[in-house]
């Protein structure tokens, strides 16, 4: 029988981050540890879940656990990043109750107190279902717990900062929680993943049983939804070692995050390797994953809308929806689909009438927009930044990110139109489509102030399965249980094998040819057999591929550069016809 009322821990953080593999720990973390309000070194991250020797959880949990802001002590030196402080842990508050050895949050969504302009923390955080255990020589009636996490910042919407916590419980009481995080995917103005500890030391306060049910509840349904996952070693069919390195790209091994592929219904994942050893809950964090948010929020919302409005939206003038546009001439001739292609035909660059993805650059004008959490204010610098090229839509793609900021505007304005004003994008998504493929949190930065729109340029915070989930609803035609739920003739684009779709980028094959829709497309040719596939990705090389045997492969990295090499996907399609054929002949 359940207790009426649980309990809950406030507290306070220490944060120390350490630096290197040589600071771990051998042995696991002694109770004497566990309840110290110490901060604990680096160690093992094997040290943080249950041993081969545990045994089932000696008594539930429910609690909310709340944990205060803390100043984070570091020998490394990170450098304020717009006025906000790097060493500064996030106070949040979250609630858990236990569902069989699952220890199970209340939110999955971004918590944390985080203000977007003065001074204050740079973080907010993330947290994910854990587990519950005893182990052979923890006292009467103790148990522990732990479970995922990731740091991450709202206004760049773009990193996460990886890790596990642990804390102990018996009853009403409950020890400080002890916080590692040991890798990450790659960052930008935080500057580098870093590794580090935490511990707070906290009291107890009740919840309800109403509150508990409810967590229950809504674990249950999203249980339900997960993908099966399993060990890359259960492959059905053996790979050589150079096949399976190419599934994660040809990028040095270390800098590799997440590999899996997705094949036959069930996901199949490489351990999360770190110096510290294997991420605990690899399968259930969540990873910022930079642009491929492109394709998860925006390129998502327009075919959805395309759907029920008309594949017409795409030829939608942007100034039509965005009176704002009107006032900048560069804008005139701009479509939907024009900037969902990224070929708006406006930008910044050196507007040579050529091949070059890559001129745009990222000058103070575009930090400017990039840095900015009010809408209104972002809106404004992502239409009045660029210039015209003179050379008309759809002729040539440039990488903007300002472009999809101005796209989710209008189809938000779209959205407004045609079904009221209180209706919003990321509601509609969830609502309409992700709900319907099984993804039930939707993670994703916004705007801050009255309008809270989601960058969409990046911002995404997603699981292996919710990544898996999204490429193959695109794969499967924008179809779910004979739901059309996106536009058919539209999500085909891009993804019809031998069809050369999308405008040259001017980079190498297997780097990414050609952009289209939100992807990157790339001829492959191998044993008489050829065609091309299609990935969204991210910065420092965050990798969602769709290949034409319908396999899906995931390459999430930690890489410290977002050089071409970091898209090296060259040689994957020829490596999972080892696993399905591509071509019949």
């Amino acid at each position: 029988m359940r207790a009426r009322f649980a309990f809950v821990a406030l507290g306070i953080v220490s944060l120390a981050i350490t630096g290197t593999a040589s600071d771990l720990k051998a042995s696991p973390i002694s109770v004497q540890d566990v309840k110290s309000s110490a901060t604990l070194q680096l160690r093992s991250n094997d040290d943080f879940v249950s041993s081969k020797d545990a045994s089932h959880a000696t008594k539930p949990f429910s609690g909310h656990l709340a944990f205060a802001g803390a100043s984070m002590v570091s020998t490394d030196k990170l450098a304020p990043v717009n006025g906000k402080d790097l060493h500064a842990f996030p106070a949040f508050e979250i609630s858990f109750t236990t569902v069989g050895s699952t220890l199970v949050p209340s939110s999955q969504e971004i918590l944390g107190d985080f203000k977007p302009t003065g001074a204050g923390t740079y973080w907010q955080i993330l947290v994910q279902p854990g587990k519950v255990w005893s182990e052979p020589h923890d006292p009467p009636g103790w148990t522990r717990a732990s479970f995922p996490f990731a740091l991450m910042n709202p206004v760049e919407g773009g990193e996460s900062h990886n890790g596990v916590a642990l804390f102990m419980y018996k009853d009403a009481d409950i020890t400080p929680l002890h916080i590692q995080i040991t890798t990450g995917t790659t960052p930008f103005q935080a500057g580098a993943v870093f590794k580090a500890t935490a511990t707070s030391v906290s009291t107890m306060k009740p919840i309800s049983t109403e509150d508990v049910h409810a967590i229950e509840k809504a674990f249950s349904v999203r249980e339900a939804s997960r993908l099966p996952v399993t060990s890359w070693d259960n492959l059905p069919v053996g790979l050589t070692t150079a096949q399976s390195t190419e599934f994660g790209g040809r990028m040095r091994e270390d800098w590799k995050v997440v590999t899996a592929v997705f094949a036959d219904g069930t996901i199949y994942m490489k351990s999360c390797q770190t110096s510290d050893g294997p991420l605990p809950y690899c399968d259930r964090q969540r990873f910022g994953v930079w642009s491929a948010t492109k394709s998860a929020v925006a390129r998502m919302a327009m075919l959805e809308m395309a759907a029920k409005y008309g594949d017409q939206i795409f030829t939608m003038k942007i100034d039509d929806l965005i009176p704002e546009a009107k006032h900048f001439p560069a804008w005139k001739d701009v479509t939907l689909g024009s900037a969902l292609n990224m070929a708006t035909g406006v930008g910044n660059g050196a507007g040579k009438p050529e091949v070059n993805i890559g001129d745009e650059p990222y000058d103070d004008s575009y930090m400017a927009f990039y840095n900015d959490g009010d809408f209104a204010s972002k809106l404004d610098k992502a239409l009045a930044r660029p210039r015209s090229y003179g050379w008309g839509v759809d002729r040539f793609v440039r990488y903007r990110d300002e472009d999809y900021f101005v796209l989710v505007a209008a189809l938000d304005s779209l959205l407004k139109q045609k079904e009221g004003a209180d209706k919003d994008i990321v509601s509609m998504l969830r609502r309409e489509v992700y709900e319907k493929i099984g993804i039930y949190d939707l993670p994703v930065a916004t705007t801050f102030g009255v309008k809270r729109q989601p960058l969409a340029f990046e911002g995404l915070y997603a699981t292996v399965d919710d990544l898996v989930k999204i490429a193959e609803l695109f794969q499967n035609n924008g179809a779910v249980s004979g739901d059309q739920v996106l536009s058919q003739q539209k999500t085909q684009e891009g993804l019809t094998n031998h069809h050369k779709w999308g405008l040259d980028t001017g980079r190498p094959t297997g780097l990414g040819q050609r952009y289209f829709s939100s992807f990157w497309i790339d001829d492959f040719s191998f044993d008489g057999c050829s065609g091309n596939f299609a990935r969204f990705m991210g910065y420092g090389g965050q990798v969602v591929a769709m290949l034409p045997n319908k396999l899906l492969a995931v390459r999430l990295s930690s890489a410290p550069t977002d050089d071409e090499s970091v898209s090296d996907f060259s040689g994957l399609v020829q490596a999972s016809n080892a696993i399905k054929k591509v071509c019949s002949n």
